[in-house]
C-alpha cells in the first residue's frame, strides 16, 4: 500500500496544537517514517509466513524474508514524521479508542508482486468486506476528531513478504493463511530501521454491530421492470 506526502514548506515536523490540524501533504523522499495503524497476525500464522518466504527466497532474491514479528496489514498511514509526535498520539487514542467495531476475518491463499520495486505479497483472490468496512470506521473516527490520515487512491488488503524482491516468480499457493483479528495497533515504523516501535492496541469486540455492507448497483431482472416498449427497428431503417 503506498503513500505519498508532500511538504511545500520544505521538511519539518507536523505541528498539533488545539484543535486546528495542519493539511498533510506529499511525502518528501527524505521524510518516510510513518505512523501507521495496521492488522498483525498471531505469532503462529507469522512464524509459517516467515518460514514459507524465507524458504522460497533462497536462490530467488538476494533479499530477506521480512521478519515474522513486522508482519503486517496497513490499514491506514496518519502520516510522516521525523520523530513521534507524542502530542498527536494521545490525541488518537482517545479518538481511536472510542471505536467499536468486530474481529476481522483474514485469508489470503495466493501471491503477486506489488508496488514500483516489486515486492512479494500475501493477498486474497476474494474480495474482504469486513477489512474495508473497518478502515472506514477508523476514517470516519479521525475526520469527525479532527485529525489527519492519508486517504490512498485505493485499498487493496496484503500483506508483504519480501520487500523490493524484484520481479521473481510468484510463490506458490499452498494451504492458506487465516486468523481472525482481533485488535489492531498504531506503531511508528521508523525510516531505514526495520523496526516498529509500538504505541497503542485497540480491542476489536464480537459484540459489536454487524459491519456496514459494501454498495452495490441495485439489479432489477426484466420481469421486474418488464420488456423494453421501444419499437423495433427494421434492418432496412438502421
Amino acid at each position: 500500500m503506498g503513500f505519498e506526502l508532500t511538504d511545500k514548506g520544505g521538511v519539518r515536523q507536523l505541528f498539533f496544537e488545539g484543535l486546528e490540524t495542519p493539511k498533510i501533504q506529499r511525502l518528501n523522499p527524505r521524510f518516510r517514517s510513518k505512523l501507521l495503524l495496521l492488522l498483525k497476525p498471531p505469532a503462529a500464522v507469522a512464524d509459517r509466513i516467515f518460514a514459507d518466504a524465507s524458504q522460497y527466497a533462497e536462490g530467488r532474491t538476494r533479499r530477506a524474508a521480512y521478519p515474522a514479528e513486522l508482519l503486517h496489514i496497513t490499514l491506514l498511514c496518519i502520516g510522516c514524521f521525523e520523530t513521534v509526535p507524542h502530542g498527536l498520539i494521545n490525541k488518537l487514542k482517545a479518538a481511536l479508542g472510542e471505536i467499536n467495531a468486530r474481529p476481522v476475518p483474514i485469508t489470503f491463499e495466493e501471491t503477486s508482486l506489488f508496488g514500483n520495486r516489486n515486492s512479494l505479497v500475501l493477498r486474497s483472490s476474494r474480495d474482504m468486506p469486513e477489512i474495508k468496512a473497518l478502515v472506514k470506521i477508523l476514517q470516519r473516527a479521525l475526520w469527525r476528531a479532527n485529525l489527519p490520515f492519508v486517504t490512498a487512491s485505493s485499498f487493496t488488503p496484503h500483506l508483504t513478504m519480501i520487500y523490493g524482491c524484484g520481479k521473481i516468480e510468484l510463490m506458490p499457493a499452498g494451504k492458506p493463511y487465516s486468523w481472525l483479528a482481533g485488535n489492531f495497533e498504531l506503531v511508528f515504523s521508523h525510516n531505514g530501521e526495520t523496526r516498529h516501535e509500538p504505541l497503542a492496541r485497540f480491542a476489536l469486540s464480537a459484540k459489536a454491530d454487524r459491519y456496514e455492507r459494501p454498495e452495490s448497483q441495485l439489479y432489477l431482472s426484466e420481469k421486474v421492470i418488464g420488456p423494453s416498449k421501444r419499437p423495433k427497428q427494421s434492418a432496412a431503417s438502421r
